[in-house]
C-alpha cells in the first residue's frame, strides 16, 4: 500500500500518532522535518565497530590499518604471524539520554592469502532493551549482520579492495504493551574502495558505498477505528562518498581527515548530509597509543571522542574508544548519546 495510505490511517488513528517515529516528522538537530526512516539509517552509518577507528572520529578512509571503512586498507599490510590471521572480538554499548541502550557485539576474521589478497569475514548482532523514547512510545531493535570483503595491494603504492554486507532487522514501537507499529527489513550493501600513496608519508583514500533497504511495517489498529491492520512497503535506497586523507608525521603516529557525502531516498523523502571526521592517532610507545577526534555534520552537530590502544604484545592488542552525542539525526527521540566500544586484536 501507498506511503499515502499509512500517512492516512495515522491521521485517523489521532494526532500523537502523527508522532510515531516509523512513519511521521520529527525534529533533530538541523534536520527539519525529515522522516525517522531516513535518519536513522543515517545516524547507523556514523557508527565505528573498531575501537581504533571510534577514537579517532570515525575517520579511516586513508588509513593504512585493517580497522578501516576502506577494504581496500586491509591487504595494506601484511600479516606476518605464523597461519597469517587475525581474530578481532568487540562489543559496543550505545546509552542514549532517553535510557535507550543499544548493544553491538561483532566478530571478524582476517585471513592473508599473500598474491591473492587479503580476505575478511565479519558477523554483528545489535540488540536493544526496550524504553521510552521523548515520543511515548517503547522502541525496540534488533539487527544481524555479515559482511565479507577482500582487498589487494598491487604495487608499493595502490591497493584496491571490494565488499559486500547484508543486514536484517526488525523494528518495534508500543504503546505500553500495545503493539503499535513493526518494521523487518533487509539491507543488501556494496562497497568498493582505494587506496594510494601520494608521498612518502602520505595516503590517500577513497571509498563509494551504496545499499538497498526493502521494508515492511506493519500499523496495527489498536484504537479500534475499524480500518484494521496496514501494511507498508517501502525501500530505502543509500549512497555514501568517502575521501580522506592519512599523514603519517612519525613512527605510527597520524593524523586522519574525512569528508563524507551521504543521500537517504525513500516514498517518505530524501536526506543528504554532509560531514567531516578528524583525528590523530599518536603513538607513546609500541605498547600505547592515545587518540583523539571529532566528526561534525553541515548543521554544526559536533561529536567528540577519544580512547587508548594497549599492545602488551605484538600478537595482542586491546583498544578503547569513547565517543559523544555521536548520533544527532535521532536525538529528538533518543536524545544525546555516550558511545564505548572495547576491541581486542589476536593474530595466528
Amino acid at each position: 500500500m501507498a506511503g499515502r495510505c499509512k500517512r492516512g490511517l495515522i491521521g485517523v488513528m489521532a494526532s500523537f500518532m502523527a508522532m510515531l517515529s516509523l512513519g511521521g516528522a520529527a525534529y533533530a538537530g538541523g534536520f527539519g522535518d525529515k522522516d525517522f526512516s531516513l535518519r536513522f539509517p543515517a545516524a547507523l552509518s556514523r557508527f565505528s565497530s573498531y575501537a581504533d577507528v571510534a577514537a579517532v572520529g570515525g575517520a579511516s578512509a586513508g588509513s593504512k590499518w585493517q580497522t578501516s571503512i576502506n577494504p581496500a586498507s586491509v591487504a595494506w599490510q601484511s600479516i606476518t604471524s605464523r597461519y597469517r590471521v587475525s581474530l578481532n572480538p568487540q562489543y559496543s554499548a550505545i546509552l542514549f539520554q532517553e535510557d535507550t541502550v543499544l548493544h553491538v557485539v561483532t566478530e571478524s576474521v582476517t585471513r592473508d592469502f599473500g598474491k591473492y589478497g587479503t580476505f575478511q569475514i565479519a558477523l554483528a548482532q545489535v540488540r536493544s532493551n526496550e524504553e521510552t523514547t521523548r515520543d511515548g512510545f517503547k522502541f525496540g531493535y534488533d539487527m544481524d549482520y555479515v559482511q565479507a570483503q577482500w582487498g589487494k595491494r598491487f604495487t608499493d603504492d595502490f591497493a584496491l579492495g571490494g565488499n559486500f554486507n547484508y543486514a536484517s532487522s526488525d523494528l518495534t514501537y508500543k504503546l505500553g504493551q500495545a503493539k503499535l507499529a513493526d518494521s523487518s527489513s533487509d539491507t543488501y550493501g556494496f562497497r568498493i574502495g582505494t587506496l594510494y600513496r601520494l608521498t612518502k608519508n602520505l595516503l590517500g583514500g577513497l571509498v563509494v558505498d551504496y545499499a538497498s533497504t526493502p521494508a515492511t511495517t506493519k500499523y496495527y489498529d489498536i484504537f479500534g477505528t475499524g480500518m484494521g491492520d496496514v501494511r507498508d512497503h517501502d525501500r530505502t535506497k543509500q549512497f555514501i562518498l568517502r575521501a580522506g586523507p592519512s599523514y603519517e608525521y612519525r613512527k605510527d603516529s597520524t593524523i586522519n581527515l574525512d569528508y563524507q557525502y551521504s543521500e537517504f531516498r525513500n516514498d517518505a523523502g530524501s536526506l543528504d548530509i554532509h560531514r567531516v571526521f578528524a583525528g590523530i592517532d599518536h603513538r607513546i610507545a609500541d605498547a600505547l597509543f592515545i587518540r583523539g577526534g571529532l566528526a561534525m555534520d553541515q548543521h554544526g552537530n559536533t561529536s567528540w571522542t577519544c580512547g587508548l590502544g594497549i599492545y602488551p604484545l605484538k600478537e595482542l592488542g586491546i583498544d578503547v574508544g569513547y565517543q559523544y552525542d555521536m548520533f544527532p539525526e535521532i536525538e529528538s527521540e533518543f536524545g544525546r548519546s555516550h558511545l564505548l566500544t572495547v576491541s581486542l586484536s589476536m593474530t595466528l
